[in-house]
Order: C-alpha cells, then sequence, then structure tokens
C-alpha cells in the first residue's frame, strides 16, 4: 500500500532532519538535508492537520540551521522576508481563524512601527508594514466583522525594549524576536481551532470533498510558509531556537 502524502511528508521530514542533525555527517550532507527538510515539513504541516504547529515550526528550524551551515560554507542565502499573501485570492479556513490571525498581524504591526519610529531592535517601517498589510488581507479573506484594535498597550515592551521573558516559555529573549514569535504562535492557534483543519482520512470521499481537500491542503501550505517566515526572522534576531523554546 503506498503511503499517504501525510504518511510520505512526514516520514521525508524526519529523515532529513535526522542527517541535519548528525554531526558525523559532513556538513555539505547536514546542509542539503536542511534544506529538504524545510518543504518537508511545510508539506507535513499541509497534509497533516494534527501536526500543523510541529510542521510549521520545524520548518522554519530547518530554515534557520540551513542559514547557519549556509554562512559556515560561505553560501549566499537569502534573508528571512515576511511574505504578505500576495496573489491570493482566498483560503479555506473559517472566518474566526482568519480574523484571529488578521488581529495577531495588526498587533504585530503596530508593535514594529512603533519600534521603528524609536530605532529599537531589528524593527523597520517595512516590516511593519508587512505585518499591516498580511492582516488586512487576512480580515478581507474572511468576510467577518474587523474587530481589529488598530493600536495595543505596547508599554511592557517598551519597558523592556532590548530583551524581555517571553511568556509562553519564562525565557530571555530579543524583545524584537518575541514580538515576531508571539505573532506566530497566535497564528498557529488560530489555524488548528480552524473548523477545517480536521482530517478525516479513513472515510470515503466524494469528488467534491477530495477537491475539497485540496482547497484546504493548498491553504494550508501558503499560512505554513507565511508563518514560518515570521518565526525564522525571530530566529534570526536571536530567538532560542531549540526545541524546548520552540515546542511545548
Amino acid at each position: 500500500m503506498q503511503p499517504s502524502p501525510c504518511e510520505k511528508a512526514y516520514a521525508d521530514a524526519t529523515a532529513n532532519a535526522d542527517i541535519m542533525a548528525d554531526r558525523s555527517r559532513h556538513i555539505i550532507m547536514r546542509y542539503l538535508a536542511a534544506q529538504e527538510a524545510v518543504s518537508d515539513w511545510a508539506n507535513t504541516a499541509a497534509y497533516c492537520p494534527a501536526r500543523f504547529a510541529d510542521g510549521t515550526l520545524r520548518s522554519a528550524q530547518a530554515r534557520h540551521t540551513a542559514r547557519l551551515m549556509a554562512a559556515r560554507l560561505t553560501i549566499n542565502i537569502a534573508q528571512p522576508t515576511l511574505s504578505r499573501c500576495d496573489g491570493i485570492d482566498s483560503f479555506d479556513i473559517d472566518a474566526d481563524s482568519l480574523s484571529a490571525m488578521s488581529v495577531a498581524e495588526d498587533q504585530a504591526g503596530f508593535a514594529m512601527e512603533v519600534f521603528a519610529a524609536r530605532s529599537i531592535g531589528h524593527a523597520t517601517l517595512d516590516i511593519s508594514d508587512r505585518h499591516k498589510t498580511t492582516s488586512q488581507r487576512l480580515i478581507s479573506f474572511s468576510g467577518a466583522e474587523d474587530t481589529r484594535a488598530k493600536t495595543y498597550d505596547v508599554a511592557q515592551l517598551l519597558a523592556h525594549p532590548d530583551t524581555i521573558v517571553d511568556s509562553a516559555t519564562g525565557l530571555f529573549a530579543p524583545t524584537d524576536a518575541v514580538i515576531e514569535m508571539n505573532c506566530a504562535r497566535s497564528e498557529i492557534a488560530a489555524v488548528e481551532s480552524s473548523s477545517n483543519s480536521t482530517s478525516d482520512s479513513a472515510q470515503s470521499r466524494t469528488t467534491a470533498e477530495n477537491s475539497s481537500d485540496d482547497s484546504r491542503q493548498q491553504s494550508l501550505g501558503i499560512l505554513t510558509s507565511m508563518i514560518a517566515d515570521r518565526v525564522d526572522l525571530a530566529l534570526t534576531w536571536g530567538y532560542p531556537s531549540f526545541d524546548e523554546a520552540l515546542f511545548e
């Protein structure tokens, strides 16, 4: 029997992750495995809804590892850039989840705007604009009432502009990196709560249901890449990349 797309993606991801982490192997092999793991984990998130968080975070973790290895190999690799849902017409995700994601992006965009105005950390107006543009697109896709506040309390962030305790882990981390991680965590939680993120692969499917599955998997694939951008940026800015910091 052929493995399901979920089974294949997860098997490929774990195999490449093992090679990536194996210090007895040549760094070039580990680097190539890390690059493969990026897409394998993203596919895992798309094809295995129950592993969306794991796949998304590990895809970002593999991106970060590949970037570190590339530096050792003097290979030029692009720095992380926040995607903005460019070229997307819709998502097969429920309105409440998309609305929650739009709020997370709006909050991050506002915080980055405030930090950029004060030249704090790595914040730039471009990063703020990317968050805000994504937020606007997500709320438009949702068709829901716009509940974004547009301005948020950032007093705690401004009181600790350099490093702050991440409430999710209890670890100290760069404040700008924590902003990005909190955005990513909120979005992962929103996707996982989506009524469309459940899988019923054991049941028989009609053609229409299979088409719906394809649409959902495509949506999850786009979202995992988008969220991984936020995590990747946080890791680049100094957020801890070890498992205990990323996985609950």
